[in-house]
């Protein structure tokens, strides 16, 4: 097994998620794992209209029918704004970022054993939502 990832001694829950700590239960994979801690930082929108980039609805469809990509690529284009639009976070490589603004009060943490990520803000984490039990 993955020494960055145990799972949980019978009849222990493990650690509850927490900011103070560098390895607790991933609220993702449920298990015992390395989280690896990161700034946040901003840079404006870039696209003409100033306004976030969403593909959803007709254009969702529209990607998922166009034959400029291999089937392969379409399925991985559709999966990521799948995702996004369902209101997943999570890490991706869009492009190279140079900024100055700071996020303050807003953290990442990311399990090292899945790459699920957890959104912090005020040092509670905000994302993803759980309940009790």
């Amino acid at each position: 097994m993955d020494a960055t990832c145990s799972k949980p001694t019978p009849g222990h829950d493990g650690i509850a998620p927490a900011f103070d700590r560098a390895r607790f239960t991933c609220p993702g994979c449920h298990q015992m794992a390395d989280q690896v801690w990161l700034n946040v930082y901003a840079q404006p929108v870039s696209n003409p209209e100033g306004l976030p980039l969403r593909i959803a609805g007709e254009g969702l469809e529209r990607l998922r029918q166009n034959p400029q990509f291999p089937p392969d690529v379409r399925a991985q284009k559709v999966a990521y704004w799948t995702r996004v639009n369902n209101g997943d976070v999570f890490l991706d490589r869009w492009a190279p970022v140079q900024t100055d603004l700071f996020v303050a009060g807003m953290e990442l943490s990311v399990c090292r054993a899945c790459m699920a990520t957890a959104v912090w803000l005020g040092g509670r984490m905000v994302y993803p939502v759980t309940g009790p039990g």
